[in-house]
């Protein structure tokens, strides 16, 4: 039996690529229209395994802007053409491909009871590195497994335990409980705790919906729980304010930054400002902060909105980032795809400033001495 030809799919397997759909998936199936977009991506590899022009196998992987992670999405096999290496020609190829991208890691869900597809990831050097816990459609977790494609050039962090923040203006208490959780398991992650340091710490009057978080606000949240906690900011004064349209909501903005100001002096709160960089993080990070960092997130979702992450490591090329927002409910992505995920350290140093005015800011937090 001649070994099957492995190129990109195109629209015309769409017909073939459902019907094996069908025939290897009871749930959770792609449909048409996914495919389709997947075949069009730039930001997707979608290859077939074709056999006497039939395509009888493929795998999916998907890409996120300006990070150094891939994902792979889907990968199926016809039943009648199993056991013959064709899964094993098809993951190669999905690492290829990855690497092509510019990522040096792969990551993947698969479900507990899929031995098979599990022996074929372990074989290949994935390794499991977390449950995603409700993930399958019947509720089973999945399990998450990974590979490091370029080992040689990489010395990961440990991941934290990841917290998908629950409303669009949320990600600073977020972020928050993610790095207090890291220092302390004891921190509970959940809603009400979101919430509330949502409520102390929002400084931001936006243009339409809730305000966000600011560094100062984070810093006195963080400092109210048994933590200390350091600023570093671009610049003196209220942040944000060039973007608040109206005088009386400009106001706003200056009252409750001068309180918040006010309140972390006398916390003995230390705030530096001037500009800073990627080695000024990476010396708090090394004393064991957790650092929190603003970004726009224009680089990664092409939104030009303010955005708090985790910084939870650094090697010589990546700064590694956990990012407490899994995009909008129509990407593929999940909470696997945020944690730990590596950015180059040029291209961190380009996210980490917010606005024409190039705005940053960090939060940096630790256990009391």
């Amino acid at each position: 039996m001649s070994d099957p030809v492995l190129r990109p799919a195109t629209d015309a397997d769409l017909a073939d690529l459902g019907r094996i759909e069908d025939i290897c998936f009871d749930q959770d199936k792609m449909s048409r229209r996914t495919m389709r977009h997947f075949i069009a991506s730039a930001s997707a590899g979608f290859w077939v395994a074709v056999r006497d022009d039939a395509v009888i196998a493929y795998v999916v992987v998907i890409f996120r802007r300006n990070t150094a992670l891939a994902r792979l999405y889907s990968m199926a096999v016809d039943p009648a053409f199993q056991k013959q290496g064709i899964g094993q020609a098809l993951l190669a190829r999905a690492e290829e491909g990855t690497l092509d991208f510019g990522a040096p890691i792969l990551r993947l869900e698969v479900h507990p009871q899929n031995a098979a597809a599990i022996s074929l990831y372990r074989k290949n050097g994935y390794l499991e590195f977390a449950l995603y816990p409700d993930y399958f459609p019947d509720h089973s977790p999945a399990l998450r497994m990974e590979k490091v494609l370029v080992p040689q050039l990489m010395h990961r962090p440990s991941p934290l335990h990841f917290y998908h923040q629950t409303l669009p203006f949320t990600c600073g208490p977020a972020s928050l409980m993610m790095a207090m959780n890291a220092l302390d398991p004891a921190i509970e992650m959940d809603r009400s705790s979101e919430i509330a340091i949502w409520r102390e710490a929002t400084t931001i009057f936006m243009t339409s919906g809730h305000g966000g978080c600011g560094p100062l606000g984070l810093a006195l949240a963080a400092y109210r729980r048994g933590f200390g906690a350091q600023v570093l900011v671009s610049r003196e004064g209220p942040l944000f304010v060039d973007t608040v349209r109206k005088p009386e909501n400009r106001k706003v903005v200056e009252l409750v930054h001068y309180d918040f100001a006010d309140q972390a002096a006398q916390a003995g709160i230390s705030v530096t400002a001037g500009a800073f960089g990627i080695a000024d993080i990476e010396r708090h990070s090394s004393n064991g902060q957790m650092a929190l960092v603003l970004i726009s997130q224009y680089r990664i979702y092409g939104d030009k909105i303010p955005h708090w992450v985790v910084v939870s490591g650094f090697d010589d090329r990546f700064v590694y980032v956990t990012d407490p927002d899994i995009g909008e409910d129509d990407e593929p992505y999940n909470g696997s795809d945020c944690v730990s995920v590596p950015i180059l350290r040029h291209e961190f140093d380009l996210m980490a400033r917010y606005g024409r005015s190039k705005l940053q800011a960090a939060v940096f937090i630790d256990l009391p001495k």
